[in-house]
């Protein structure tokens, strides 16, 4: 951060990319809903749909970021916490993982009933190495299961779990932030209730955006950006959009360490 800029400042810079995040993230959010056989119902409180007809989630096998091989079907007993990011979003995506991080920790001692697992939107660039050195940069080596794996095989995965990705070009991009301004749209707050910053310190607004600077460049990834909360009998139950703070995530996450 350059000396003489105060940490607000430095914040709405940051925030100028989440606008544009927030357009692509709309496509697919909570696809799940009317196209799986399950219904959502609105959580009473929070950004969260809680499905009355639980959804099962397909079993799949892919590298996550120790170059091991992750099935989904390991969870099986736990609590899974599960999004949709990619190392080279320069928004939502490194302020998404900061949450699932805060989510963990504030759990304590129930987190060993709970992992963390987050499906790259971007395998042409997620090689091994890559999600390895952004988990690493994001303190959650050890802590999550970041899987990637040929195209062919990851299209497969998105449509079976029936998300949204769509590749963009730069010139694309820019048109889209040229569009926001012409329209008046404007900056969210992190204080905002429906900011993906929402629930975070400046702080932790600032490391996501260290990131974001480190990997974020070239084409844009439009996709579905929800957290799923899943069973312990590998079924999703609850979707929270990205305003979802840590708190929040929590407490769904808790619903259903209750039940298990």
């Amino acid at each position: 951060m350059p000396p003489k800029m105060k940490l607000s400042t430095w914040s709405i810079i940051i925030l100028v990319g989440v606008v544009l995040g927030s357009v692509g993230y709309m496509l697919g959010a909570l696809v799940v809903s009317g196209t799986s056989g399950g219904r959502a119902a609105q959580a009473s409180t929070g950004p969260g749909s809680v499905y009355e007809t639980p959804v099962p989630v397909a079993d799949f096998t892919l590298a996550d970021q120790t170059g091991g091989k992750f099935t989904f079907s390991s969870t099986r007993g736990k609590v899974v916490l599960m999004a949709f990011l990619f190392t080279h979003c320069g928004d939502v995506c490194p302020f998404s993982a900061i949450k699932m991080r805060l989510a963990l920790e504030q759990l304590g001692e129930a987190a060993k009933d709970v992992e963390l697992v987050v499906v790259s939107t971007d395998p042409e660039r997620d090689t091994v190495p890559v999600i390895g050195a952004y988990s690493k940069d994001l303190g959650l080596y050890d802590r999550w299961h970041m899987v990637t794996g040929p195209v062919v095989d990851m299209q497969k995965l998105y449509t079976s779990l029936k998300i949204t990705v769509i590749k963009s070009s730069d010139e694309e991009t820019l048109e889209t932030v040229k569009n926001a301004a012409d329209l008046g749209i404007s900056l969210p707050s992190k204080d905002q209730t429906d900011s993906p910053l929402f629930g975070l310190t400046d702080a932790q607004i600032l490391d996501g955006g260290k990131v974001a600077k480190k990997y974020s460049g070239g084409y844009n990834i439009a996709h579905s950006a929800p957290f799923w909360v899943i069973d312990p009998q590998g079924n999703l139950r609850t979707s929270l959009d990205v305003s979802a703070s840590p708190a929040q995530l929590v407490e769904a996450v808790k619903t259903y360490l209750k039940k298990s």
